[in-house]
């Protein structure tokens, strides 16, 4: 999962000259890797994933999120020499796809990226009202471990956990436009003992996870899938979240004017 950038999740159709999807390229989550991804189902297109590629030296990412994005734009051109690609990720996967649009387009790539999908990836941003209940209630997230994880991949995953939380705490989203965008938003709210509250919760009641405090257009389209923030991928949904991403591949297809589709 580690050895190259851009890796192959899905390899797509047979005949892709009579195949017309654009391709998806989905950027890690915050432990570093691209499990999640490799349990969805099939796509109909060809699926690259972006893992972290310090997850096992622990460098840390001093230019935070944008320096991460930097690094994976070139990852992504190496991959895609021209022509439209579609961005996501699950959680910090679609605040980095957010970040490797931009920096993509102030590259003046020859990619062009058609839309991003931001799987239950939350705003950032504390709320200006109320913040100071809500982090009263603000708990720490127990990690379920595996039987068969290891305890080097749990050393690992925790590291970049904590990496990521400080560079997401530093993190402006670009000021840019940004492709059009589609919001997969989790339903519940991750249980939690007592009136405790996940951090990724803070905007659940929120249609659009609080990213109305970004812009108010920032999404074309929000869908809706069961489960919370941390099992969406899990046997008991898998199936609703692949048919919730592959809807939103067809609907930045559909909406894209360089991408006609047949």
């Amino acid at each position: 999962m580690f050895e190259a950038d851009p890796h192959v999740i899905q390899a797509g159709p047979r005949h892709p000259i009579r195949h017309h999807s654009i391709p998806l390229i989905l950027i890690h989550d915050g432990g570093g890797t691209t499990f999640s991804y490799h349990l969805v189902g099939d796509l109909n297109r060809t699926v690259l994933g972006i893992a972290n590629p310090r997850f096992r030296s622990g460098i840390p990412w001093a230019g935070g999120l944008r320096e991460m994005a930097t690094a994976y734009a070139a990852s992504v051109e190496g991959a895609v020499s021209s022509g439209p690609v579609i961005l996501g990720g699950w959680s910090l996967g679609g605040l980095l796809a957010m970040e490797i649009a931009h920096v993509l387009s102030q590259n003046c790539s020859g990619i062009h990226v058609a839309g991003l999908i931001l799987i239950d990836s939350v705003y950032p941003a504390r709320p200006e009202a109320g913040w100071a209940d809500i982090e009263k209630r603000l708990t720490e997230r127990t990690i379920e471990w595996a039987a068969t994880t290891s305890a080097t991949t749990k050393l690992c995953v925790e590291r970049c956990f904590r990496e990521a939380h400080r560079m997401v705490r530093e993190w402006k989203p670009p000021v840019s436009p940004l492709p059009r965008s589609v919001l997969v938003r989790c339903r519940d709210a991750v249980p939690a003992p007592g009136d405790g509250l996940l951090f990724v919760d803070i905007y659940r009641k929120e249609q659009r996870l609080g990213w109305d405090n970004y812009r108010e257009d920032v999404f074309s389209q929000v869908l809706e899938t069961p489960g919370h923030h941390y099992n969406v991928f899990a046997p008991e949904h898998v199936e609703t979240v692949t048919v919730m991403i592959k809807t939103a591949c067809t609907t930045i297809e559909k909406m894209d004017g360089m991408f006609a589709l047949p």
